[in-house]
């Protein structure tokens, strides 16, 4: 017999986060030179199988040698744990694999919860580090959250790519994961802390509907310090914007220029960027971004109409985060500032961007007389920024155009496209999401068996 936290009687199952989805490796001998990553975290974007299967795990070169002269079907480690060697004196030497003799058949590169440096760390791993000589391998599989490498395995042939397309969305906001629903439950009505984690099933499926007059036409919440942010928010104090919005930036270190890198050489920009905080909080509190970064700011939220998304990275490597989804859950107006191309994805993925209203011409600019196209996949913020500079204009101009309409009205005649983006977020996210499924068989086979909660045991709450 179950209880609620007021000690009514509840039937309710109980589902701790833990066990919500959780696999199970058969047979094969595991070894996890990283604990937590991302592959085996039970809490974000993983398998979850260390509470399952058998593993061994490595900290130290003591570690190493109690398994001297050992053969293991898989060796698996976060690759920022093996980018860590080139710079820094840890408490293992790759070369002590090779010294003790351990051995592999199968290498796991694990990147799925990053990924923007993908051909940075390609060149550390492999030519620098040259971790394929230090573990005898058969396979190495590299796991990143992208679709088309392309240009990399002629480089790397012998590495297999994980690729799937939009797969960060699926695994960022999966029910397996803590950044949307974990931590939050609804009893007898009241949305409330989930104390005790006993109601991971409990599956936020986003805000409800709220036609009240709102605040400010528009929030743009920022936390570390991104070349990309620091231009967005310079532009929208230059166009008289920051009083129309809710715009915070929390990590911001007061620079006045910004240094920027096309074809013909470094140019510097001067910037009145400035650290900002949301007007009720001091920049510490959960709701500013920081302790609750990762979920729905839902004070802020039902403050605005339109949620102007400042993503992870805008370079080369099309990463994509929870943040770009969050309009969709908030019923929101979507301006989503990212990769090259990323409103194009939403609209693939089926999404109304709301084009009729909304113009989107700063998501591609590749005709722009001024734009530079990237020399090479590697990670160069400079390039970047300098890319920035021509679609972020763009972007304010086109908000700005934006705060001369009846917002309101806009917003209560869309409420059935408002709905049905939220509704289709979580039959992407939550009913039809089958990527944990697809990782586990590009890196186990046959030899993963799957134990999940299904769909008709999560209970949807809005907030």
């Amino acid at each position: 017999m179950l209880y609620d936290t007021n000690g009514t009687i509840s039937m309710e199952r109980q589902i701790r986060h833990e066990d919500l989805f959780k696999t199970r490796i058969k047979d094969k001998k595991i070894l996890l030179l990283q604990p937590n990553c991302d592959l085996q975290n039970s809490h974000w974007c993983g398998l979850n199988f260390v509470m399952t299967t058998e593993c061994t795990t490595i900290e130290t070169v003591t570690d190493i040698a109690k398994i001297k002269n050992t053969h293991w079907d898989y060796i698996i480690t976060h690759v920022f744990g093996i980018r860590r060697h080139l710079s820094e004196t840890l408490d293992y030497k790759l070369s002590d694999f090779k010294k003790y003799n351990v051995t592999g058949d199968v290498l796991v590169l694990d990147e799925l919860g990053e990924g923007f440096s993908l051909s940075n760390d390609c060149r550390t791993l492999f030519e620098e580090l040259k971790v394929q000589e230090m573990f005898d391998v058969k396979r190495t599989l590299w796991l990143a959250p992208f679709h088309d490498y392309k240009h990399l395995p002629k480089k790397y042939p012998f590495v297999e790519f994980f690729s799937e397309k939009f797969s960060s969305w699926f695994l960022f906001c999966g029910k397996q994961s803590h950044i949307i629903s974990g931590g939050v439950c609804e009893i007898d009505g009241i949305i409330q802390d989930d104390i005790h984690d006993f109601h991971a099933h409990h599956t936020v499926v986003g805000l409800k509907w709220n036609p009240q007059e709102k605040d400010k036409l528009f929030m743009c919440l920022n936390n570390e310090q991104r070349k990309h942010r620091t231009l967005m928010i310079h532009y929208l104090i230059k166009e008289g914007l920051i009083d129309d919005g809710y715009v915070s930036y929390l990590r911001y270190d007061g620079s006045k220029k910004l240094s920027m890198v096309d074809n013909k050489g470094e140019i510097k920009l001067d910037v009145k960027t400035k650290q900002l905080t949301l007007p009720w909080e001091d920049g510490i509190t959960k709701d500013a971004g920081l302790d609750n970064r990762f979920g729905l700011q839902t004070k802020v939220c039902n403050k605005t109409y339109i949620d102007v998304v400042t993503e992870s990275s805008t370079g080369y490597w099309p990463f994509k985060t929870e943040k770009s989804l969050k309009p969709f859950y908030n019923l929101q107006f979507p301006i989503i500032y990212g990769h090259e191309g990323i409103v194009n994805d939403l609209r693939e993925l089926g999404f109304d961007m709301f084009d009729d209203i909304i113009n989107h011409d700063y998501d591609i600019v590749s005709d722009h007389p001024l734009y530079t196209p990237r020399r090479n996949t590697s990670v160069d913020f400079r390039v970047d920024a300098w890319i920035d500079n021509i679609r972020i204009p763009i972007l304010v101009k086109e908000l700005k155009r934006l705060s001369t309409l009846d917002i309101k009205k806009l917003y209560e005649d869309n409420k059935d496209r408002f709905i049905k983006n939220q509704e289709l977020l979580y039959d992407l996210m939550i009913k039809d999401n089958k990527i944990l499924y697809k990782l586990g068989e590009f890196v186990f086979g046959d030899s993963i068996e799957y134990i999940d909660t299904p769909e008709s045991e999560l209970k949807k709450i809005y907030l």
